[in-house]
């Protein structure tokens, strides 16, 4: 009976021990998964984070690069629009190194004026155009005498391509000095009349001894026309 009991007392003992053990097992491999859980679940968050900062820096840069592509395509389409509408233009101006002035007999003269052509022919080595009004001058000594010559608007202005050799002229009138009262005037002998083409700085001298300006400049003696085609021969 003492037998039995010390056994039963010595396997109870084992049995708490077992049970002691097997909860401690059980209790450390549960701390041990959830400690495993934590440290996933951080590192999928961190990474989760990491992975979702870079697709936002991805997406940013991606939407900058788009957004400097876009800037830069527009920036060449604006050039490449204003590199059509310069090549759309048509011919070149003539500057005043493409052109040579002469003045011819024109209209002749009358009635205390003389109706002379001044003509500028294309002397360089490709096309060019005129347009509209020459400005026009008399002087002395490469100093204007009196006012530039006022415009006639009884020709229309038109756009002319000169050839190289071709011609435009323009009909001037200028009016005998000698005609004016001498103090509304005071007529000063010309050696040259000062030529302006159109849209130039740069002045084409020609000489000539024909006329005399008014020193004084409200007496205007000068007026020009638009250019027209040719030198004014088939007139």
């Amino acid at each position: 009976m003492g037998r039995t009991i010390q056994f039963s007392a010595q396997a109870g003992i084992r049995g708490i021990i077992r049970g002691i053990a097997t909860t401690g097992i059980v209790a450390a491999l549960a701390l041990a998964g959830g400690c495993s859980s934590g440290g996933d679940g951080s590192g999928t968050t961190a990474s989760s984070n990491a992975a979702s900062s870079s697709s936002s820096a991805s997406s940013e840069s991606s939407s900058a690069s788009s957004s400097a592509s876009a800037s830069s395509s527009s920036s060449s389409a604006t050039d490449a629009t204003s590199a059509s509408t310069a090549s759309s233009n048509g011919t070149p101006v003539c500057a005043s190194s493409d052109l040579t002035a002469t003045l011819t007999m024109g209209g002749g003269g009358g009635a205390g004026s003389s109706y002379p052509y001044l003509v500028l022919t294309n002397s360089g080595s490709a096309d060019c155009s005129v347009t509209g009004y020459p400005g026009v001058s008399l002087a002395a000594g490469g100093t204007q005498i009196g006012a530039a010559a006022e415009r006639d608007d009884s020709v229309a202005p038109q756009t002319i391509v000169l050839k190289p050799g071709e011609s435009a002229h323009s009909a001037l009138r200028i009016t005998n000095a000698d005609a004016f009262d001498a103090d509304a005037c005071n007529a000063q002998p010309a050696d040259s009349l000062v030529v302006y083409p159109p849209d130039q700085t740069q002045a084409i001298t020609v000489a000539t001894s024909d006329y005399k300006g008014c020193a004084n400049a409200d007496t205007k003696i000068i007026t020009v026309r638009a250019l027209e085609l040719g030198d004014g021969s088939q007139q």
